[in-house]
């Protein structure tokens, strides 16, 4: 015969389980505030407590015993936030460096990590404590953008914040329509290459790739508010088809004054080149930045389409390239979403004359 159960509500406190039980949500708090209401019921043993909570039965009569000596306040006082625990392992220093290591992207691997602590600040951590700080700092691999060592972070904020200063000396006629575009080359051939792929674990997924170097070159460009874009696929990049690619941009707007935006490459025609046509004109990018230039992106979204395949042909790869570009050229989203804020802003308040954003 089970030995009868110990009188729970000593302290008379079955009216305020009831009020409070009836306002909690769903939570640990409501759990045991749901085990004591039904502890109050002689119909029920600590077995089918247990089982109505989803708790253990030592689990009830830990919850009850806190109740019978401290009522309500003893049940609903949360342990774990009244132990903080042992205190980290990192100092603020340390984390605050790991921060900025995360950033900019210092680490390869989280072994790595483990060694930087150890050599720079004495502290050992747990290859499995890392991966668990890691994860809840939201940290991921992610593929960097290469940089150039002589790119000049300073050029870059310079010339974002003068590019309306620049629109503006080029004396842009009064009443007559301006185009805005950004312009850049890619080479692209039947040297193959890889890139991520998502996949299942315990298999590694293989592509196929070839190491042959026959080269062919597109040149882009993409407008700014007034979302078009104009493509070239040709066997070189030289002054003689740039020349023709800036007549197909100039052609594509006869009545309107184009003015391209385009890097510092030595076969680019600069403003006022007698080959330039006469509704052309020219601003140059600092040297080394490609993170202005949102062309960079299309050219990325390109190469996801034509990497882990191997083509027979140039002339096959031309065929898959000119249609993903003629896919982007009819998608106006996908052009308006490679344009950066501050370029439509700078853009737009520059000159009277830039189309406005649709």
């Amino acid at each position: 015969m089970a030995r009868p159960r110990r009188r729970l509500d000593r302290l008379r406190q079955a009216e305020r389980v009831k009020e409070l039980l009836r306002a909690e949500p769903a939570g640990w708090r409501r759990e045991r505030l749901l085990a004591v209401q039904l502890g109050f019921e002689a119909a029920y043993d600590l077995d089918q407590i247990a089982a109505a909570v989803g708790r253990a039965r030592s689990t009830i009569q830990t919850w009850f015993e806190a109740y019978r000596q401290g009522g309500v306040e003893a049940l609903l006082t949360d342990g774990r936030a009244d132990n903080p625990g042992q205190p980290g392992k990192l100092t603020p220093a340390a984390q605050a460096a790991l921060t900025e290591g995360l950033q900019q992207g210092r680490w390869r691997s989280v072994p790595q990590i483990q060694r930087w602590l150890e050599q720079t600040h004495h502290i050992k951590l747990a290859l499995s404590s890392l991966y668990n700080r890691l994860g809840k700092a939201g940290a991921r691999l992610r593929v960097p953008r290469p940089r150039h060592v002589q790119n000049d972070p300073a050029a870059l904020g310079a010339f974002r914040e003068s590019l309306g200063e620049k629109l503006n000396a080029l004396q842009l006629p009064v009443g007559r329509p301006v185009r805005l575009w950004v312009l850049d080359e890619m080479r692209h051939g039947l040297h193959g290459f890889a890139r991520r792929v998502w996949g299942l674990p315990g298999h590694r997924p293989e592509v196929p790739t070839q190491q042959v170097y026959q080269w062919g070159y597109a040149y882009g460009a993409v407008s700014v508010g007034w979302v078009r874009s104009q493509f070239l696929l040709a066997e070189t990049v030289d002054r003689t088809h740039l020349a023709a690619y800036y007549r197909q941009i100039g052609a594509s707007d006869p009545a309107a004054l184009h003015v391209l935006i385009q890097d510092g490459a030595g076969f680019h025609l600069p403003d006022g080149h007698p080959d330039l046509p006469d509704n052309v004109r020219v601003v140059s990018l600092p040297p080394y930045s490609p993170q202005l230039n949102p062309v960079e992106g299309l050219w990325d979204q390109v190469k996801d389409e034509l990497c882990n395949r191997v083509f027979a042909t140039l002339e096959e790869q031309r065929v898959v390239l000119g249609g993903l570009l003629r896919q982007f050229a009819a998608d106006a989203q996908r052009v308006r979403r490679l344009i950066p804020d501050w370029l439509l802003t700078k853009a737009n308040t520059s000159t009277s004359n830039i189309i406005p954003v649709f």
